[in-house]
């Protein structure tokens, strides 16, 4: 005790503040978390279970634990689905009295993300935006403003600019020969190991594949400067290292403290070796612009009647990015991250039902040799045409984004309060759209446990070929206004994956185009089936992915 009074001497009238200061902290704190829990238009609502400390009272999402040997927080989203209680909404109350929201329902989630995002106040920000948390730690990770980490104007012109190369009329004449011969070069791969006999790990092949797509369309070209990250087939290893960025702690540290080096240790040299690939390739892309340009030129082609080869070129064109590009170069990266492995692993799981069910298999060998004819199928000759031709193709790239969505929940931050299926959720609350929770509700799917692609025939699909294409023009217009889907109608299911609503995906068609022309043409030259012993299991790292892989065996036709 007389060391605690010669220490605390010196501060002689601070005394009664110190001796004070806890527990009147400790009367504010929990008065302002009576008001914010018990106060709130979801004092009532029903509580989440317990399944993480920082899911539950904190609002963030636990890191991936390679130790784990089955993909907890999936079963956690389906159970919480599944409780007729939590529908259309359950929550889980943070230490701070704030109310993360887990939304269960079709016509809730399309509340969030198709009308929050739509109705905006006086000084135009919209009811609900990306979530908080997310943006932030994204800014962070990627060195910047991008796309897929802006709101408001800033968001606006970029998707101004990058929308229109990713709609069908320019993403698919553009595009569809090169994903075609690209395919064909993957068929290669299956012939040898046909001829083998030994398995062969599909989702890294695909990940290289979906990279090749992406960077062909993003540049214009298929040979770029991949010394730079050291070898073509290391591009996707440089993106996973810079994915570490979203799991490592010190992305939360506060006080700016995770903006320094030291903290961004485990991905800054990473990133700042991708952009350099993306600055280099730019380059090149800027060369090929100049070039369509005095083409256009001297053949007095109006501005806006000019379609340029790839993405890079129509940003050039829009005149809205500076010169030193790090805008640019900030959005290429983070179109690259999301829009490679998301689809690689949609294919990986969409092999591993097919390779379970050999009558499947056959049945989309029908529609496919019908339509494509015996191997070997020139790459020029595969249309669109030809692909809306098989309805069973894309009922199967849809049924494995039910079973095995690319992303679990969708995050948003809501600014003012809003009615998310007939309750208020008020401002300042977070919300999960719980994709992976509803995509297994069995009033919706019946026995949603089984891969059963049918589910998404239409009753003229049944009958003929199909009408629809299966591309989306990302407009209002093409949103199924129901919110109601039983079992009869599960068909009308919207593509939760992609989003909904102005911030839809906009590489959708480009991952649709890859899925569909990969089925068909695998389906069309071998059969497939698992290596003994395999178990197919999914784990959430920022995107779901097969845990251990899928290995597998093809036998030519």
């Amino acid at each position: 005790m007389a060391v605690l009074n010669t220490l605390l001497k010196p501060l002689g009238s601070y005394k009664f503040e110190l001796v004070y200061f806890l527990p009147v902290t400790c009367v504010i704190y929990f008065t302002r978390y009576y008001f914010k829990r018990y106060r709130s238009p979801l004092a009532n609502a029903p509580v989440a279970p317990y399944y993480h400390i920082l899911l539950n009272y904190f609002g963030l999402v636990p890191p991936p634990n390679n130790s784990e040997l089955t993909d907890s927080l999936s079963q956690f989203l389906i159970q919480v689905a599944q409780d007729t209680k939590s529908s259309p909404l359950t929550v889980c109350w943070s230490v701070t009295g704030s109310p993360l929201v887990i939304v269960n329902t079709l016509k809730g989630i399309k509340d969030v993300l198709i009308d929050g995002a739509k109705t905006k106040s006086k000084d135009g920000v919209a009811s609900v935006q990306r979530g908080d948390l997310i943006r932030l730690i994204q800014n962070l990770v990627f060195g910047g403003k991008n796309l897929n980490n802006t709101i408001g104007e800033e968001w606006r012109w970029r998707r101004h600019v990058l929308l229109p190369p990713f709609q069908p009329r320019q993403l698919v004449p553009k595009l569809l020969p090169y994903v075609a011969s690209r395919a064909g070069k993957l068929l290669e791969v299956f012939e040898k190991q046909a001829e083998s006999g030994e398995p062969v790990e599909l989702d890294e092949l695909f990940m290289d594949m979906t990279m090749d797509v992406i960077n062909y369309y993003l540049y214009g070209r298929s040979e770029l400067n991949y010394d730079l990250v050291g070898g073509r087939l290391n591009l996707k290893n440089q993106h996973q290292k810079l994915g570490l960025g979203f799991q490592s702690i010190e992305a939360f540290l506060p006080f700016g403290l995770n903006k320094t080096d030291w903290a961004q240790k485990s991905y800054k040299p990473t990133r700042d070796t991708l952009k350099e690939f993306i600055r280099n390739s730019l380059g090149n892309a800027l060369e090929d612009y100049k070039k369509e340009v005095k083409t256009y030129e001297s053949n007095n082609v109006p501005e806006k009647q000019r379609s340029y080869q790839s993405v890079a070129a129509c940003a050039f064109a829009s005149g809205k990015y500076n010169e030193d590009q790090e805008d640019l170069i900030n959005d290429f990266l983070s179109l690259t991250f999301a829009g490679y492995d998301t689809t690689a692993h949609t294919l990986a799981f969409a092999f591993s039902e097919l390779a379970r069910n050999p009558e499947l298999q056959e049945e989309l060998f029908k529609q496919v040799r019908d339509v494509l004819g015996p191997p070997p199928v020139r790459p020029e000759s595969i249309t669109a045409e030809k692909l809306a031709r098989m309805p069973l193709v894309t009922a199967v790239y849809r049924e494995t984004l039910r079973k095995y969505p690319a992303v679990v929940f969708i995050p948003v931050h809501v600014n003012k309060d809003t009615v998310v299926d007939g309750a208020v959720v008020p401002g300042g609350a977070e919300i999960w759209c719980n994709v992976r929770g509803i995509q297994m509700s069995p009033s919706i799917f019946p026995d949603p446990e089984k891969f059963d692609p049918t589910r998404w025939l239409r009753p003229e699909d049944k009958l003929n070929d199909g009408a629809d294409n299966g591309f989306d023009n990302m407009t209002a217009e093409n949103l199924n206004d129901s919110s109601f889907i039983t079992p009869e109608t599960q068909y009308n299911f919207p593509d939760l994956s992609f989003t909904l609503g102005t911030h839809a995906c906009l590489g959708k068609n480009l991952a649709v185009l890859e899925l569909r022309t990969v089925i068909a043409c695998a389906m069309n030259q071998f059969t497939c089936k698992l290596k003994e012993g395999s178990v197919i299991d999914t784990m959430v790292v920022l995107t779901t992915k097969p845990r251990f892989g899928v290995w597998t065996h093809f036998e030519k036709r």
